[in-house]
C-alpha cells in the first residue's frame, strides 16, 4: 500500500514539475524575442528620451554585429537590419543626417521585403516561428518608408544627387510592389511626392514630373496637382490626367523670381508594433481565407480541436500589435506667427500598419496553426502522454486527470518554448507624417510646432530660406 501511494506521488510530483516548467516556457515564450531585446530602447522612447534611445540602439547594435559569421542562425546577428533601421530613425530624430543615411543604406543593402502572395503555408509559417533567427523581411510600408525618410535626410543635407538615387531606388520598388502587392499602391502617394520635388528643386523636370503624377494617381494628393500643371507647361506633357489637372487649376499665377521654397516635414510619436500574445485556439480554428493554401483541412481542424480537448493546445503564442502611448491629439505649425495652412502631403503611417497586419494575419494565424499541430501531434505524443499518466495512477480515475491535465500543459509549454513568435517590427517608425510645402521671400524665418497629448510639447527653430532655392526642415516628436 506504501509503494502504491508513493509511486501516484512521484508520478504527481513529476507533473507538477513539469506543469511548472511548462509555466515558466510559456512565460519565457511570450517575452522572449525582438521585443525582449529591445525593451530598454522602448522604454526610453517611451520616456521621450531619443538620446538615451539611440544610445541603447549603439550599444544593441554593436552586440549584435560582433556575433559576426560565427553565429549565423544567432537571433542577434539576424536583427542587424531592423537595428539598423531603428538606429537611422533615431538619428534622424536627433538631426544627425549623415549617420542616417548611412544606416538607411545599410539596412536597405540586407532588407527583404515579405512576400506572402508567393508564399505558402509551411513557409509562412518559418517565418513567424523559426524565426528571429533568420534576416527580417520587412513588410512593404516599412520598406517603401526606408527610402522615403532616407530622402528626406539627404534633402535635409542639400544633397540632391543623394535624394535622386533615393527616388529611383523607391520607383524600382513600386515597380516590383505593383505586381506583387497591388493592394499597397496608396502607400506610394508620400515618397512620391518627395521624390517629385526632389527631382524639381535638381531641374529635371521630366522625372519630376513623372513622380507627381504617380503621388496623384496612388494617393490623389491635391498637392501634386499645381505641380503638375506648372511642370507640364515648361514641358510641354500632355495625358488626360494632366489635361483635367490643367483645365481645374486654369491659369496659375506665376511665382516671384527672389521667393525660395521651404520643405517642413513633421513627423510625430511612433507606429505600432509588435509583441507576443496569447491567443485561444478557437480564434485560429474558425478562420477561413480565400488563398487555398492556406486553410486547414477539416482533418486539421478536428486534430486541433482534440488537442484542445486532450489539454495539451489551448493557447497559441502569436504577434500582435499594440499602440505606444504617445498618440498626438493635436498639432500645431506656425511660419512666423502665422498658419501655414494644410500639409502639402501627409501619411497616416499607424494606420498603413494597421491595415498592413489585418491584411496579412488570417494567413499568418491559420500558418501558425498548422505549424504547431504538426509539432503538438506528431505520433499522437499528447495521447500517449496522458494515456501513460491516467495508467500510472493505478486506478485513480481523479489523480490520472490530473496527471493528465498537467503533462498535456507540459506539453503545450514545450511547444510555447519552441515557437517563440517573430516580433520584430519598425519600433521606432513615425505614426504620421506631414509634409508643408511653403514659397517664402528669402531670409532667415521661424518655425514653432506644438504638439498635445493631452499634455502640450513646443519646438521652435531658425531656418535660412535662399533666394531662388530650397531648404528642408524635419521635425520629430516622439511624444
Amino acid at each position: 500500500m506504501r509503494r502504491h501511494t508513493h509511486t501516484r506521488h512521484n508520478l504527481r510530483g513529476a507533473a507538477v514539475y513539469l506543469a511548472c516548467a511548462a509555466l515558466a516556457a510559456l512565460a519565457v515564450a511570450c517575452s522572449a524575442g525582438y521585443q525582449g531585446r529591445v525593451l530598454a530602447i522602448n522604454d526610453a522612447l517611451a520616456q521621450n528620451d531619443p538620446a538615451q534611445a539611440l544610445l541603447l540602439a549603439d550599444q544593441a547594435l554593436a552586440q549584435a554585429e560582433a556575433r559576426g559569421d560565427e553565429e549565423d542562425d544567432d537571433p542577434l546577428q539576424s536583427d542587424v537590419p531592423l537595428l539598423l533601421l531603428e538606429r537611422a530613425t533615431l538619428l534622424q530624430a536627433n538631426g544627425d543626417h549623415e549617420g542616417a543615411v548611412r544606416d538607411f543604406a545599410a539596412a536597405d543593402q540586407t532588407l527583404e521585403v515579405l512576400d506572402l502572395s508567393a508564399s505558402d503555408s509551411a513557409d509562412v509559417g518559418k517565418y513567424l516561428f523559426s524565426d528571429d533567427a533568420t534576416l527580417y523581411q520587412a513588410p512593404p510600408h516599412e520598406k517603401l518608408l526606408l527610402n522615403t525618410l532616407a530622402m528626406i535626410s539627404w534633402l535635409c543635407l542639400d544633397d540632391l544627387e543623394g535624394a535622386r538615387v533615393e527616388a529611383r531606388r523607391l520607383a524600382v520598388l513600386q515597380k516590383y510592389l505593383q505586381d506583387a502587392a497591388p493592394e499597397e499602391r496608396s502607400l506610394f502617394g508620400l515618397g512620391s511626392w518627395i521624390a517629385g520635388f526632389s527631382f524639381e528643386m535638381s531641374g529635371q523636370l521630366d522625372e519630376a514630373l513623372n513622380f507627381y503624377l504617380e503621388a496623384w494617381r496612388s494617393h490623389g494628393f491635391d498637392a501634386a496637382k499645381e505641380p503638375i500643371a506648372r511642370l507640364a507647361n515648361a514641358t510641354g506633357r500632355r495625358d488626360d490626367d494632366i489635361d483635367a489637372i490643367q483645365q481645374e487649376l486654369g491659369t496659375l499665377p506665376a511665382l516671384p523670381d527672389d521667393h525660395g521654397t521651404l520643405l517642413v516635414v513633421v513627423q510625430t510619436g511612433r507606429a505600432p508594433f509588435k509583441v507576443a500574445e496569447r491567443v485561444p485556439i478557437g480564434a485560429f480554428t474558425t478562420l477561413q481565407v480565400s488563398d487555398s493554401r492556406y486553410n486547414l483541412t477539416p482533418e486539421e481542424r478536428e486534430r486541433a480541436n482534440q488537442a484542445a480537448l486532450e489539454g495539451a493546445l489551448k493557447w497559441i503564442n502569436f504577434p500582435a500589435l499594440v499602440d505606444p502611448d504617445d498618440l498626438y491629439q493635436h498639432i500645431e505649425v506656425r511660419l512666423d506667427g502665422r498658419d501655414p495652412g494644410e500639409p502639402a502631403v501627409r501619411l497616416d503611417v499607424a494606420a498603413a500598419t494597421r491595415a498592413a497586419w489585418a491584411e496579412d494575419q488570417p494567413r499568418l494565424m491559420i500558418s501558425a496553426l498548422t505549424r504547431m499541430l504538426t509539432r503538438a501531434l506528431a505520433g499522437n505524443v499528447t495521447q500517449a502522454l496522458t494515456s501513460s499518466a491516467v495508467k500510472g495512477s493505478t486506478g485513480n480515475k481523479a489523480g490520472g486527470n490530473i496527471a493528465g491535465l498537467l503533462l498535456g500543459l507540459a506539453v503545450e509549454g514545450a511547444l510555447a518554448a519552441q515557437d517563440t513568435p517573430d516580433t520584430r517590427s519598425w519600433n521606432s517608425l513615425p505614426s504620421d507624417i506631414r509634409v508643408f510645402r511653403l514659397s517664402l521671400p528669402p531670409g532667415q524665418h521661424t518655425l514653432s510646432l506644438t504638439a498635445s497629448q493631452p499634455g502640450k510639447t513646443r519646438r521652435a527653430q531658425k531656418v535660412d530660406v535662399p533666394p531662388g532655392g530650397f531648404a528642408v526642415l524635419n521635425l520629430r516628436l516622439l511624444r
